[in-house]
């Protein structure tokens, strides 16, 4: 469509260079053959070179108009003034022509500009569509959840809680949150040491897992609290699509957790913007700052809104 308004838009520009050209003609033409009769009325014969053009011009104008001036007694040919008023209107119209075929550019230049602004606008429609489709293909999510547990008094020796006892502890810990996470729907659980990872096949559903996993992990804080324990949760979040290895996700997920943020959930930017498509959000991401995760990388925390 485009190449189509520039072929015109050149063809008009063309023709303003063509009538340019004739007028500067006409013009050169005019001021040599005018010299050249003032020349010859006062008998001076040094434009002797234009002579053929001269005589091809009055002899041009006679074939239409044959008549002698006289001026004082004596008869001058008329027809070298008569082109010169004939060339003179040639160049006043060319003139108009110039400014008709500006007013078609104009015209062309706009209808051009508005062409273009309406691919670009199409161009970018498609980027933001391709965009979305990419980003909707991040359907799954990953969770990697590690955690840690403290006595409340602080050094082992002086607090009522043995070694045994905390290990104990931490085997209650493991098997309620392993049995609380497999019952979260679309999700598989998977267990190693203390992190656990839960592998959601529904992006949509985000915001409920989310919910769903601070308010077990407060309770958590609270069962272990009764034993004068602190329960420190380390989270992290990576969106994945079908075809991505999980190995792949899960050294993501570990490398987040090496930054060591208790008590938050991170993210990197794969799920902040990812998680712009989610309709109705829960959670704002907030930037955390941008740490060595692979090259150089923006760590999110998500906060709860209010």
């Amino acid at each position: 469509m485009l190449k189509f308004y520039y072929a015109q838009r050149k063809m008009w520009q063309y023709l303003i260079n063509i009538v340019f050209i004739i007028q500067i003609i006409l013009f050169i033409i005019i001021f040599l053959v005018t010299l050249h009769w003032f020349l010859d009325l006062i008998d001076k014969q040094f434009l002797t070179f234009v002579n053929p053009l001269s005589d091809f011009v009055s002899n041009l104008v006679k074939i239409f108009y044959r008549r002698m001036i006289e001026v004082g007694g004596v008869k001058i040919d008329g027809s070298i003034l008569l082109f010169d008023i004939v060339a003179l209107l040639l160049i006043w119209g060319g003139s108009q022509i110039k400014e008709f075929f500006d007013k078609q550019i104009t015209k062309i230049d706009i209808i051009i500009d508005k062409v273009a602004r309406d691919q670009e606008e199409l161009f970018n429609k498609q980027l933001q569509e391709d965009y979305e489709k990419q980003q909707l293909k991040n359907s799954n999510i990953g969770i990697l959840i590690t955690y840690s547990l403290n006595n409340v008094l602080g050094n082992a020796f002086w607090s009522e809680q043995s070694n045994d006892s905390m290990e104990a502890k931490e085997k209650e810990v493991d098997k309620q949150m392993y049995y609380a996470l497999s019952k979260l729907p679309d999700c598989k659980v998977a267990k190693s040491g203390k992190q656990f990872l839960l592998l959601c096949n529904n992006f949509e559903k985000i915001d409920s897992i989310l919910d769903y996993l601070k308010k077990l992990l407060a309770q958590m804080d609270e069962y272990v609290l009764k034993s004068q324990m602190t329960l420190t949760t380390y989270t992290a979040l990576e969106p994945y699509d079908n075809k991505t290895d999980i190995k792949k996700v899960f050294t993501t997920l570990n490398k987040l957790l090496s930054l060591k943020m208790p008590g938050e959930i991170i993210c990197l930017g794969n799920f902040q913007l990812r998680y712009e498509f989610i309709k109705e959000k829960k959670y704002t991401p907030v930037l955390k700052g941008t740490y060595s995760i692979d090259d150089s990388d923006k760590v999110w925390t998500l906060v709860k809104n209010n």
